[in-house]
C-alpha cells in the first residue's frame, strides 16, 4: 500500500488507523484526510511521542514499504 492508496480510501482506513493508534479519536483521524504532517503531529500529541517519533510511527505502521526499508537499515547496522 502506498500513501496515495491510503489517501484515496482515507475514510475506509479509519478503523485501521484507530486500531494502530488506540489513543486517537476516529473523528479526529477522519479530518486529516491523508495529510501526513498533521496526522503525524496528532499521533505524536495523543501518544506522548516527539514529532519525529510520530512521523516514524505513521510511516512504519501504515506503509509496509517504509517498514521494510527501516528493517533493512537496522539489519545493516
Amino acid at each position: 500500500m502506498t500513501w496515495g492508496d491510503l489517501f484515496r480510501d482515507w475514510h475506509g482506513q479509519i478503523d485501521t488507523l484507530s486500531n494502530l493508534f488506540p489513543h486517537a479519536d476516529p473523528s479526529a483521524l477522519a479530518r486529516f484526510r491523508g495529510n501526513r504532517g498533521l496526522l503525524a503531529q496528532y499521533i505524536a500529541d495523543t501518544h506522548e511521542l516527539t514529532l519525529e517519533e510520530g512521523t516514524e510511527a505513521v510511516e512504519l505502521r501504515l506503509l509496509p514499504s517504509a517498514r521494510s526499508v527501516a528493517q533493512q537499515l537496522v539489519a545493516a547496522e
